[in-house]
């Protein structure tokens, strides 16, 4: 994205680019501004002047990867807001598992994701809130569609957790290098695949849920 269609100046893109490639790579604790002002051709003091010091430029890559994530896979896959829920939940999955196994600049969401996760900072709690927080209320309303309206918070609260994190062990065994079918990367025929497998677990056990009551 242009420094013109941005508003930011070129070193503020310089630098914003090289630190989104050096969280991706280390995390925010390994992830060094040296580094960062080093890749971007900037100078080291050029981190606090545009962005105020290293954490806010931390929530700002986040947010900006999060967003780019989303315009190239869109939660509702492009269906209606009339689809079926059980359809609306696969492309739900489908966009969470491409942004996963992409490659390209959406795929450093993942790894910053995963890494938070793995390491949280203070810093960017309230970051995550809001630009996650819309995800995670339209994921449990639709949840929350195919449960029925009395389902228990906790049974919707379990069954939101057990569908993102079905997509989000897989990352993260990618991120560690772990083979997933044999190796790190999956081609796009095989992430609709496994799309619909996770689809189908889930929907199986939340008609049991649903129908039977959780125990």
């Amino acid at each position: 994205m242009s420094a013109k269609r941005t508003g930011r100046c070129p070193t503020q893109e310089r630098v914003l680019e090289a630190a989104s490639e050096v969280f991706a790579e280390a995390g925010y604790h390994e992830a060094t501004v040296a580094e960062i002002c080093e890749r971007a051709n900037a100078n080291v003091a050029a981190v606090s002047y545009h962005f105020g010091g290293k954490a806010d430029l931390y929530a700002l890559v986040w947010r900006r990867a999060f967003e780019e994530g989303l315009r190239a896979y869109p939660p509702d896959g492009g269906l209606p807001a009339d689809a079926p829920a059980e359809a609306r939940l696969r492309a739900r999955i489908h966009a969470l598992l491409a942004r996963i196994f992409d490659d390209g600049r959406t795929g450093r969401f993942s790894k910053l994701l995963l890494a938070e996760m793995s390491q949280p900072t203070e810093n960017l709690a309230e970051v995550r809130r809001e630009v996650i927080g819309r995800q995670v209320r339209e994921t449990s309303d639709l949840l929350r569609e195919i449960l029925g309206p009395d389902v228990p918070e906790e049974s919707l609260t379990h069954c939101h957790m057990s569908v993102i994190h079905q997509c989000l062990g897989i990352g993260w065994r990618r991120m560690h290098r772990q083979a997933f079918l044999g190796r790190e990367g999956l081609r796009p025929e095989e992430v609709e695949v496994l799309a619909d497998h996770i689809t189908r677990f889930s929907l199986a056990g939340m008609r049991e849920i649903r129908d039977g009551g959780e125990r």
